[in-house]
């Protein structure tokens, strides 16, 4: 019985490749996934599959058999909606697998459910290969294209990407004039780059609704290695080494939102 065990609850793993080929998926998956429904139904029914595998494991090892049968026909319910989901995905489900687990399992012999979970568990394995990195990285993160923010140095209203754009060419310019010896357009630009970097939260709260993530991601402390910068560009005589050290502090939130973010807009893009 312990075959049975390790075996089923290799199948629930996700399948990593070494390498992906990445393209968009197919348009008949969108009405699974915000906007069109906020219900992600494709979604659903791989984690009931997976709950359905793990019930035959749990029922067989306690030798509930009636119940073990139960999930498994759950599972070949499952696994046959979502290939219908999908028609483009058609090659990669094999309902006479999912159909050969269930008589397996009628059979209540444990070899024969090894062997049947295997078969049908290598098609879940290959889509996930193919398909789960792509998919998750294309639905499951927030879009910004109809984002808009106010720029508080023009005082109108920009795209995500092309506040990002200004705000990130106030800091540059910083750092040129500064190390060009040009304070007094260092500090202009200075002056730019905080009020905007500043106003940056705001857009958070599109998505993140609650004051404990908005704390943790753009609060206090960020607001703080700002008000630093602009207090040392605001100084009779402006040290360059603190600015740049202020610069990396604040860089910190940068890199932190980016890895969180930026990634899978990229990719988001690309496959557009």
């Amino acid at each position: 019985m312990k075959k049975t065990i390790s075996l089923l609850l290799l199948l629930l793993g996700f399948a990593f490749p070494q390498q992906i080929t990445m393209k968009r998926p197919p348009k008949s998956l969108d009405k699974y996934y915000p906007p069109q429904s906020q219900k992600m139904e494709f979604l659903s029914n791989m984690f009931a599959m997976s709950t359905a595998f793990h019930g035959i494991t749990l029922n067989i090892n306690e030798g509930r058999w009636e119940k073990a049968l139960d999930w498994a026909r759950q599972l070949k319910k499952s696994y046959e909606e979502s290939a219908r989901m999908v028609p483009e995905w058609k090659d990669y489900f094999k309902p006479a697998l999912a159909d050969n687990l269930v008589k397996a399992v009628q059979s209540k012999n444990a070899d024969s459910v090894i062997k049947a979970s295997r078969e049908l568990g290598q098609t879940c394995n290959k889509c996930h290969s193919d398909h789960q990195a792509v998919v998750k990285l294309y639905y499951h993160f927030p879009r910004y294209d109809k984002i808009t923010i106010e720029d508080p140095v023009e005082l109108q209203n920009l795209k995500t990407k092309d506040y990002m754009k200004r705000m990130a060419n106030s800091m540059k310019s910083l750092q040129v004039f500064l190390m060009q010896g040009d304070v007094a357009k260092a500090k202009e630009h200075g002056d730019n780059f905080v009020e905007r970097a500043k106003q940056l939260n705001t857009m958070c709260t599109k998505c993140h609704t609650s004051k404990a993530s908005i704390e943790s991601l753009a609060g206090r402390d960020y607001l703080t290695a700002l008000d630093n910068l602009q207090r040392v560009l605001n100084a009779p005589q402006v040290s360059r080494e603190t600015v740049f050290k202020h610069l990396s502090d604040i860089g910190q939130y940068c890199y932190r939102c980016h890895n969180v973010h930026l990634i899978p807009v990229l990719v988001q893009d690309a496959l557009k």
